[in-house]
């Protein structure tokens, strides 16, 4: 195994003490594999957070890194990323890769969901009368992903768990991170971006939204109630840059 790819079980040493003595880990049967262990999806087992800076604008690179440089502050304070941009730019790649270098450097371990797919399963659950230990599992554990909030089918049971789930979250300064196509209404007038002290800033330089239509914001899905906590538990970065799918196909 690789540096930071230990099993989590174990921490690497192949057994378990457990009340009636040692046991062999089920990790000795098969690598531990790091990406499944995050629940990262197969297309993303390759993110490496030290390659994103060739698929960003340096802006961008720039505030990623500096959140990362002041991890310990914004993990204490329940702050995660709220990352803002069209189809494509890069914004799960960016997440995935954050998830594997916490668990490596830190030792914290994230979940990765779809809120696409999540709503699937949840209902799945449902009619098994199982869903609420998913939502208790993805309420506590202390690094969460919502990939692509806001393209979900939105029925009032699907949003009054991911309102309960969200509050949750911030109410226990878990750590949450966020992407998605829509725009926060707090982000009219400008982006706030954290400095390398751990302090945000605002950069008045950023893109202003006041002239999207209702339909874009994030309040129009969830309520400004909500969009409001996440103001407070993330730090919105727009990301900017082409589409990488499309690039693939057309270059």
């Amino acid at each position: 195994m690789g540096e930071g790819r230990h099993c989590p079980l174990c921490g690497g040493k192949g057994f378990i003490i457990t009340e009636r003595g040692a046991r062999k880990c089920r990790c000795i049967y098969g690598r531990f594999n790091l990406e499944k262990f995050l629940n990262i999806p197969k297309r993303f087992w390759d993110a490496d957070i030290r390659k994103i800076k060739s698929n960003l604008c340096a802006e961008t690179s720039r505030q990623i890194y500096t959140y990362l440089r002041g991890f310990k502050t914004f993990y204490d304070k329940g702050i995660g990323l709220l990352l803002i941009g069209k189809q494509g730019v890069g914004k799960t790649y960016i997440v995935t890769a954050i998830l594997k270098y916490l668990y490596q450097k830190y030792r914290i371990r994230g979940l990765f969901t779809d809120t696409k797919e999540l709503s699937i399963k949840l209902r799945e659950r449902f009619e098994k009368g199982g869903h609420s230990d998913l939502v208790e599992v993805l309420a506590r554990v202390p690094v969460l992903v919502l990939d692509d909030l806001g393209n979900e089918v939105l029925t009032d049971w699907y949003r009054d768990i991911l309102v309960g789930l969200i509050s949750q979250r911030y109410n226990e300064k878990k750590v949450t991170f966020v992407t998605t196509n829509f725009y926060p209404s707090f982000a009219v007038g400008g982006i706030e971006t954290p400095s390398r002290e751990g302090v945000k800033i605002v950069d008045r330089s950023a893109v202003r939204f006041s002239s999207l239509p209702q339909e874009r914001l994030l309040d129009s899905r969830f309520g400004s109630h909500v969009v409001s906590r996440l103001g407070e538990m993330t730090i919105p970065i727009v990301v900017k840059g082409i589409d990488q799918r499309l690039k693939k196909v057309l270059y």
